[in-house]
């Protein structure tokens, strides 16, 4: 069993691969001070920061996830980009990442919904 969460560690897809059925909790109450909605990411200069996705919770906290939404969805996707962008852009595999990104990008733009937090 696992909750969503914004960047899903390699553990977690470890876990998944072995597991013989997942089951994914969105169905819980949406904690927004939780390391679900937001992930360490460490630059390679070092430096640490804790990116997250801005949301509305229309319940208060008594919200489940499943109700949550994002905030700005709009702006949202690019935010996260541009902030992998800073991080990352100087890294040797930045190239073959951006590449990556880029896809993910157009298929935003054919009208596929992006990810929800």
């Amino acid at each position: 069993m696992h909750q969503p969460d914004l960047f899903t560690r390699l553990a977690t897809l470890a876990k998944l691969l072995a597991a013989d059925t997942g089951i994914v909790l969105d169905d819980v109450q949406f904690a927004r001070r939780d390391y679900l909605r937001r992930t360490p990411l460490a630059s390679l200069d070092g430096s640490r920061r804790w990116p997250s996705i801005a949301t509305h919770l229309p319940h208060g906290r008594s919200t489940s996830m499943c109700q949550a939404r994002m905030a700005e969805p709009a702006r949202c996707p690019r935010r996260v980009e541009q902030l992998l962008a800073e991080h990352y852009w100087h890294g040797i595999c930045w190239p073959q990442f951006e590449r990556r990104l880029a896809a993910w990008r157009s298929i935003g733009r054919r009208g596929a919904p992006l990810p929800q937090p």
